[in-house]
């Protein structure tokens, strides 16, 4: 026998042997991962917009700001944060609603946000209204809020305003440190919530431009107190003027409090697709 001869009696059983070994240890492994448990399978979760958190502003003792005709700011965020409670838990089966407070009572600015982590709240609402102080003004229309440093005279007007109610919260002194660096540093170090803050921000004033017949004031930024405790995407919404007459009226029918309340309501439609896309 030649040497050719020899090398193919020796070669070719091994080839054969190798190629056999190959798909065996193929099976195995594709066995093993049919047979592997699903936990260990790794797996996108995507984000549920599941809780939302209803902050109607000021109450019990703090009346927050009064009309012309003697409405008062905590009457109308009241009203509209019940009407939008309702109308998310008629159309949005899958959320959960909680209130800071669903009755005239008087809630502290940082229980509210407490209250929001403590509820696991995926999205923090806190609903107001704007004013000046004359009385009565023609200033009018909706602006949003989200937390950062106050940019303008008017936003820092309008922050200064809402967190004036400390002044009747009993230990106000915890929050005398509070500055401008630590709306910043919140801001950096929750930049995902602010993201997301920003764009719901956008569809508010978007929905209220479609229902509610009055000036867009645009998406601002100020250092709310009220803001600051809640862990979640967050926005301070100011309805309307109630120090002006046109608008305290709109403010105090109830189908007024409801152009609001759909306005967010779609608005949170909007934001609930884009957010469980994320």
């Amino acid at each position: 026998m030649n040497q050719r001869s020899d090398f193919n009696l020796f070669f070719f059983p091994v080839l054969a042997l190798l190629v056999l070994l190959s798909t065996s240890f193929r099976s195995l492994d594709t066995l093993q991962d049919e047979d592997a448990p699903k936990h260990a399978k790794k797996a996108h979760v995507r984000p549920k917009l599941d809780v939302i958190v209803l902050d109607a502003g000021h109450g019990g003792r703090d009346a927050g700001a009064i009309g012309t005709n003697g409405y008062m700011e905590k009457q109308a965020a009241l009203a509209i944060i019940l009407k939008l409670g309702a109308l998310i838990k008629k159309t949005l089966p899958d959320v959960r609603v909680v209130y800071t407070r669903q009755s005239d009572t008087f809630i502290e600015l940082d229980r509210r946000g407490a209250i929001a982590n403590e509820q696991h709240g995926k999205l923090f609402i806190s609903v107001h209204c704007n004013s000046t102080p004359e009385k009565p003004s023609k200033a009018r229309g909706f602006t949003t809020y989200i937390l950062r440093p106050g940019k303008t005279d008017a936003a820092i007007s309008v922050a200064a305003r809402e967190n004036a109610v400390i002044a009747l919260e009993d230990n106000s002194e915890r929050y005398s440190k509070l500055s401008d660096l630590d709306f910043i540093l919140t801001s950096m170090s929750r930049s995902h919530d602010v993201k997301f803050s920003e764009r719901f921000a956008s569809l508010v004033q978007k929905q209220f431009r479609t229902h509610v017949a009055t000036k867009d004031n645009g998406v601002s930024q100020a250092g709310f107190y009220v803001l600051i405790g809640a862990s979640m995407p967050n926005v301070l919404i100011e309805t309307g003027f109630i120090s002006n007459p046109k608008e305290e009226a709109l403010l105090r029918s109830s189908a007024g409090q409801r152009k609001f309340a759909v306005g967010i309501l779609d608005a949170i439609k909007n934001y609930k697709e884009v957010y469980e896309r994320s």
